[in-house]
């Protein structure tokens, strides 16, 4: 039999349950909140965080605390600077013998390890009751049982209790305290907080993600410097630390050698140390001669490795950060190295290969991406998004588009086709049937007559080529040229009567400005053969009076073209 829901997600929400208030408000702080970021990398929607809810609450144990509450988001928090703390604080209770001073250091010192040790026990304690999840299998454990056996069989847990035991405590009990070995194995234990400094990036990681922080160098940068800097502490402690635990606390030696070779202010010790540990650490020269002992040399050989492996690993990491920061630039220069050879071995003209990389360029803008895959994986809805913000321009300066309903707009957008022509490039041959019409989204092209006289330029914002489509038995009767590198969006025969046709006023008013645009360029024509005529048979050249040729008003949104006009003249 499942076990039955006992308490009321209903008198949860609103902050009564069966037993008490307290009891219904730690419910609202330890289960599932919709609110944690956490909750994007374990759950897909919102229905399954609520099943997660019930699940929690329904339970035997709801009073565990999900990974994913409001508790754990701040308790993730303050437990980090805690950890932080420790590691600082623990390392030094490790080096610091009791014949040394206290007060140079910062006051009431043994208080303040003891509280943390205090603090330490809780957190302990708390492990056995809060959730735990598999990062790699997506599973979260909430079942007491499982969380404290995972706990107790992590090595974590014997870290964690060795080093909270309370190093200072013996001295209330007995000032003259002479158990050296006691306090010497203390001391050791301390220095074994060491190992959560894995789990000190680990929560940096964490915290910044379920606090929005996205820049994901800046977690990296933090994590680093965190893990140097700690290095740099724990290798300073241990210069100090090691000598003393092999000499006095198990090598025999008496406290009036402790003091004479230790001295009795800790903070120059710590600041000489320092600077022992990181001329170690960056392979800086260093005398070996102050090393009196033979565990100095070992901790020096020791501090030096860890250095270079340290130094070794961060430009390995750094290198990796860069190569991935300029992955695309990468994959463009090896897409265009093979290009070249492609060019080279079909030994193509030097002309056309520069007009190839010209196409490429334009087109990736030096960044290499698989943009159909890309397109593939989004759904319909997202693909119509990407259009519309990528065909923005064309939505604003088109006159056609401002006639259109948004839902058409939008299912036009959805049909056009990307097309990049280079300088010099023919668009439309007159004479020819067309198939489509095309807008103009970036770039300069020049419109020719069928004898080659120049009409106007047309720029951004432009449509063209829809003659052939609305007037039957009707072909190009225009040459359309790109004077630059050019980018249109082509739309198809059959794709403008799925579409455009639909809309009547629209498709007549695209029929009215054919039929004018048609008159005007045949017109044009007429005058441009009639003045070459006169030029090739008479012998005094007639001046044919300047005309301006403009398809329509020339400024406004009744300017379907956004034509540069140009003028002729009959010598």
């Amino acid at each position: 039999m499942p076990h039955q829901c006992t308490i009321e997600p209903t008198k949860l929400n609103n902050g009564k349950s069966d037993s008490s208030w307290l009891k219904s408000k730690w419910l609202s702080l330890v289960v599932i909140s919709a609110d944690n970021p956490l909750c994007s990398l374990y759950f897909r929607s919102e229905t399954g965080v609520r099943a997660e809810k019930m699940k929690q609450l329904c339970s035997k144990h709801p009073y565990i605390i999900h990974p994913m509450s409001k508790f754990r988001r701040w308790y993730d928090v303050c437990i980090l600077f805690i950890y932080i703390l420790m590691l600082l604080v623990k390392p030094i209770d490790g080096s610091i013998g009791r014949h040394q001073s206290m007060d140079d250091l910062f006051a009431n010192y043994r208080e303040f390890s003891l509280s943390l040790d205090f603090v330490s026990w809780i957190n302990i304690f708390l492990h056995f009751g809060m959730g735990c999840t598999d990062a790699r299998n997506k599973v979260i454990e909430m079942r007491p049982s499982k969380i404290a056996r995972k706990y107790l069989s992590s090595p974590y847990f014997i870290v964690d209790i060795l080093s909270s035991l309370p190093r200072y405590l013996p001295y209330y009990w007995n000032e003259g305290t002479q158990n050296k070995i006691i306090m010497g194995c203390l001391n050791i234990c301390c220095m074994l907080k060491l190992f959560r400094i894995f789990t000190v990036i680990k929560l940096i990681s964490k915290v910044s993600y379920s606090f929005h922080i996205k820049s994901s160098m800046a977690v990296f940068m933090t994590s680093a410097i965190t893990g140097c800097l700690y290095i740099l502490h724990l290798s300073t402690c241990l210069l100090m630390a090691v000598p003393r635990l092999v000499q006095y606390h198990f090598g025999g030696e008496s406290l009036d050698w402790l003091r004479e070779h230790y001295g009795e202010n800790y903070r120059k010790k710590y600041i000489m140390a320092v600077f022992r540990s990181s001329a170690c650490l960056l392979g800086i020269r260093y005398d070996l001669e102050e090393n009196k002992y033979v565990e100095d040399y070992l901790i020096t050989i020791a501090t030096y490795v860890v250095g270079k492996i340290l130094i070794a690993t961060t430009w390995v990491v750094l290198a990796v950060a860069i190569l991935n920061s300029r992955s695309m630039n990468i994959k463009y220069q090896e897409i265009i190295n093979q290009l070249n050879e492609y060019m080279i071995q079909k030994q193509l003209p030097i002309e056309l290969r520069h007009r190839i990389s010209q196409f490429y360029a334009f087109k990736y803008q030096s960044r290499y991406f698989k943009e159909e895959l890309i397109n593939s994986l989004l759904s319909d809805k997202l693909r119509k998004d990407i259009n519309l913000h990528v065909c923005r321009s064309l939505i604003e300066n088109v006159s056609l588009f401002a006639d259109l309903p948004s839902n058409q707009v939008s299912d036009v957008v959805a049909l056009l086709v990307p097309e990049i022509f280079l300088a010099r490039d023919t668009i439309i041959q007159s004479g020819t049937n067309g198939d489509s019409m095309y807008f103009l989204s970036s770039g300069t092209v020049a419109v020719y007559t069928h004898s080659g006289k120049e009409v106007c330029h047309l720029q951004d914002g432009a449509y063209f080529g829809e003659i052939s489509l609305v007037l039957k038995d009707q072909a190009r009767t225009a040459t359309i040229i790109a004077i630059e590198v050019t980018q249109v969006y082509r739309l198809k025969k059959k794709d403008f009567e799925k579409t455009l046709v639909k809309n009547r006023p629209v498709y007549q008013s695209i029929i009215h400005r054919a039929e004018m645009r048609l008159k005007e360029t045949l017109q044009l024509e007429e005058s441009y053969k009639m003045a070459l005529f006169e030029k090739t048979y008479t012998k005094q050249s007639v001046a044919v009076p300047s005309r301006s040729v403009s398809y329509v008003s020339s400024s406004g949104p009744g300017n379907p073209m956004n034509i540069v006009p140009s003028t002729y003249m009959k010598k």
